[in-house]
């Protein structure tokens, strides 16, 4: 197990010089210089898709009214809800937000076509119904469709409901793996996803795409290969901030993330074939994930030794734990000591569009314990699943907390599931 104790050790390591060396070249050619041309303003459609949302969905249409873009119409599509967020979505109607109610549930990406199919305009925003946007968010993300070859935006996505040890370590995986690896696939031309939080689409290259239409539990990764697919560039613009809320429990946080993968492994098979997508980003980007994917396929194979060695009695030395070798050792040590490195730049970059850019940073230590107990069984599970799934259109949602999204630190928030309907 030797070369496999050694991949698994050198694979992070070399992504993380990866994402550091192609996220500030990205920073020095392109973030610095992005554009903002306040005369530059295309019409924008803002879809707010929605099921049972009533706890959130009024926070998310003030800050969509606080935006300082003149040329936007807000939507907001209730998908077959029972409480009270097309009573609460109504209030807002008065103020110019349309509302759109579908008496069944049909899922987010029918939602979301439904709009589609009734709109004009030039751009084609999709925004969570529990994400709070900054006042010059769209005023921001829309520069990038200055250039005729985007067909996509997404924005910079902090989470915002900073409570406790669980979210404030999703604050810093954001910053320090999210940000920096959308970074660095820019300088590659392309993203592996939007974040479905927030993100713009050129209406045409939605519709010439084929739209919302694609069975995926994943649907902003699905529509994001699809459009660079068909030759469009997907742009991130880390000035437009938009605040999240994470999962505040360990098992919502465990279901988010084991959907995630299922929805990464269905969109493998769906787009696998790359070499001559005119867009050649997703070559990378698939060369990328194929390596990751090894990597947890060779990492279980690792941990699966070593629990065999324990339960016959016997720890196996060349074990991930047990290895006698310090040059192996050393190895460890070093892919650590670059994540730490990558956690530094990240924050770094960061800290030029948000006040609290260095705030979670030291939490950088305690992401492998993270890691190990969260992520790699809910990937390895949820890529399982992906292998042998057909794909859906249902409601995928964590649950959602009674606390505006962006407030200061507080107590505990009271936090109901998402509905019976939702999928995991």
């Amino acid at each position: 197990m030797s070369w496999a104790l050694e991949y698994v050790a050198l694979f992070p390591a070399i992504v993380a010089v990866s994402w550091i060396v192609f996220g500030c070249l990205f920073v020095v050619r392109r973030e610095w210089r992005l554009p903002m041309d306040d005369g530059f303003t295309p019409s924008v459609a803002v879809v707010v898709p929605a099921h049972q949302e009533e706890l959130v969905i009024g926070a998310t249409l003030e800050a969509l009214l606080e935006q300082d873009y003149p040329a936007m119409e807000i939507h907001v599509v209730s998908d077959g809800s029972t409480d009270r967020t097309v009573a609460i979505a109504q209030t807002f109607a008065d103020r110019g937000v349309v509302v759109h109610e579908l008496a069944t549930n049909r899922g987010k990406s029918a939602a979301l076509q439904h709009v589609l199919d009734r709109v004009e305009s030039d751009l084609f925003m999709v925004v969570d119904a529990d994400t709070r946007a900054r006042p010059d968010a769209i005023r921001t993300l829309v520069q990038q469709f200055r250039d005729p070859r985007v067909g996509g935006v997404t924005g910079h996505a902090r989470v915002g409901n900073v409570t406790g040890v669980l979210t404030a370590v999703q604050a810093m995986e954001y910053s320090v793996i999210v940000g920096l690896a959308k970074r660095a696939e820019q300088s590659w031309g392309g993203l592996y996803t939007v974040s479905g939080a927030a993100a713009c689409f050129r209406t045409r290259a939605l519709r010439e795409a084929g739209g919302w239409t694609v069975p995926t539990v994943t649907e902003d990764i699905e529509v994001s290969w699809r459009l660079q697919r068909e030759g469009w560039r997907l742009a991130y613009d880390p000035r437009a901030v938009f605040f999240i809320q994470a999962p505040v429990r360990l098992r919502a946080l465990w279901r988010q993330r084991r959907r995630w993968a299922q929805g990464m492994v269905e969109v493998l098979r769906m787009h696998w074939n790359v070499t001559s997508t005119p867009n050649r980003a997703l070559i990378p980007i698939t060369v990328q994930v194929l390596g990751a994917a090894t990597w947890l396929i060779i990492a279980l194979m690792v941990l699966s030794n070593a629990m065999v060695g324990m339960l016959g009695g016997s720890f196996p030395t060349d074990s991930l734990l047990g290895s006698a070798h310090a040059d192996r050792q050393v190895m460890f040590l070093w892919t650590f000591g670059l994540f730490g490195l990558q956690a530094l730049v990240a924050s770094l970059f960061d800290g030029a569009h948000v006040s609290d850019g260095w705030r979670v940073f030291p939490l950088f230590v305690v992401f492998p314990v993270y890691f190990w107990i969260v992520l790699f069984p809910s990937v390895v599970l949820g890529a399982a699943r992906g292998l042998v799934s057909s794909g859906s259109t249902r409601w995928a949602r964590t649950e959602r907390a009674e606390v505006l999204v962006g407030a200061p630190a507080g107590p505990e928030p009271h936090v109901r599931r998402a509905d019976s309907g939702a999928s995991a």
